[in-house]
């Protein structure tokens, strides 16, 4: 069963190339032509690297893990070799452009990083994958958390009610 999970885009990213192209329309309109074709030149080669060489989805199959990119060759990560799942660990530069980013460690101590849309259904499906890994990504933990604590709650409930039943028969 694979799953597919889309990456979430990179607002500072977005924001650049946003400007950038603002720029390149200020610059049309005040006709300033030759520093023009160098300007779209390097926008372009912005605009390849920022959407094509980027990670637009990843995809849990079995015990891979693959990152799928537009113009690159996709990478794929052998779940069993993985260790840790976790939350960032604090880097100034990952703080300040993507705070959301799931890191995942190998045995032999290499990082990736994730950026799914859906974080606790990716880090899930990572878990499905591979059950060894050690998870300590918050959102996954808070929620399965208190799924169990309501299972609990009802199974105790369910419980009364036999006996509740029992004892009245």
């Amino acid at each position: 069963m694979e799953k597919e999970f889309k990456a979430r885009a990179n607002m500072a990213s977005v924001i650049f190339l946003v400007a950038y192209t603002a720029y390149i329309g200020l610059l049309l309109f005040k006709n300033s032509f030759e520093s023009l074709i160098p300007v779209i030149v390097l926008g372009i080669l912005l605009y390849i690297f920022f959407l094509g060489c980027r990670p637009y989805k990843y995809t849990v199959e079995k015990k891979t893990l693959t990152i799928h990119y537009r113009l690159w060759k996709n990478k794929e990560i052998d779940l069993m070799t993985c260790e840790i799942i976790c939350d960032p660990v604090s880097r100034w530069a990952d703080i300040a452009t993507r705070p959301h980013a799931i890191e995942i460690y190998t045995d032999a101590r290499k990082r990736y990083c994730f950026f799914p849309e859906k974080r606790v259904d990716f880090v899930g499906a990572v878990l499905q994958g591979n059950k060894r890994i050690s998870c300590t990504v918050q959102d996954y933990t808070d929620f399965h958390r208190q799924y169990g604590k309501k299972l609990r709650k009802e199974r105790r409930k369910a419980e009364k009610r036999e006996m509740k039943e029992k004892s009245e028969d």
